[in-house]
């Protein structure tokens, strides 16, 4: 939905991440102990000083002239600790005034649902379960919002969307985002999305 409406966007200075799914970014900050995905499954390793580097340069000239970029990724919500908040603020403080986290809190337990689903398609799943929970991307710390919003909280100004009550009231949490973002009215024409279904769900 965002890449169809990146030229309004951009028009109004916002611009899009040049990743899809901004892993790759938020896993420059992630402690090296954490087993996520992407490392588990080989797409990366822990971050060496040219990827830092090689990812700024991108973020920038994808940024262009714009004053905001939008980065999206579940692995961001993994970040915890005082050293990755160093790290993040440090990445980003030469590039951006501001940074504005924009959480999606949903009911704990669709919240766990929907992440096993994920766990499983990308097969990694048994792997996970059987790791220390301190180590896993599937441990009970990773479902702490307080803790992710005291995280987000020292970072910049949080703006919370209930992922059910947008749902709910308007079938999708796409308006919402918008608002979010100060675009009110963004999606508007767009048939609603439905991204990111579990394919568990009940029918």
């Amino acid at each position: 939905a965002l890449r169809l409406k990146e030229a309004a966007l951009v028009a109004q200075g916002i611009a899009l991440s040049p990743y899809e799914n901004a892993w790759q970014v938020a896993t420059l900050f992630l402690r090296g102990t954490l087993v996520t995905t992407p490392r588990l499954t080989g797409m990366c390793t822990l971050p060496r000083l040219p990827d830092y580097d090689a990812i700024a340069t991108r973020l920038r000239s994808s940024r262009g002239s714009c004053a905001d970029m939008i980065l999206s990724s579940e692995e961001f919500c993994m970040l915890r600790d005082g050293l990755e908040a160093f790290a993040l603020r440090s990445f980003f403080r030469p590039m951006f005034a501001r940074i504005v986290p924009i959480l999606a809190t949903r009911d704990p337990t669709h919240w766990q649902a929907s992440r096993t689903d994920q766990l499983r398609k990308s097969g990694t799943w048994e792997q996970q379960k059987a790791l220390p929970d301190a180590h896993s991307n599937d441990g009970p710390w990773y479902y702490d919002l307080a803790a992710i919003r005291r995280f987000w909280e020292a970072i910049g100004p949080v703006t919370l969307i209930d992922y059910d009550a947008a749902c709910a009231t308007e079938g999708d949490i796409l308006p919402a985002f918008a608002r979010a973002i100060g675009q009110p009215g963004l999606f508007d024409e767009l048939t609603p999305l439905r991204l990111n279904e579990r394919s568990t769900r009940s029918q």
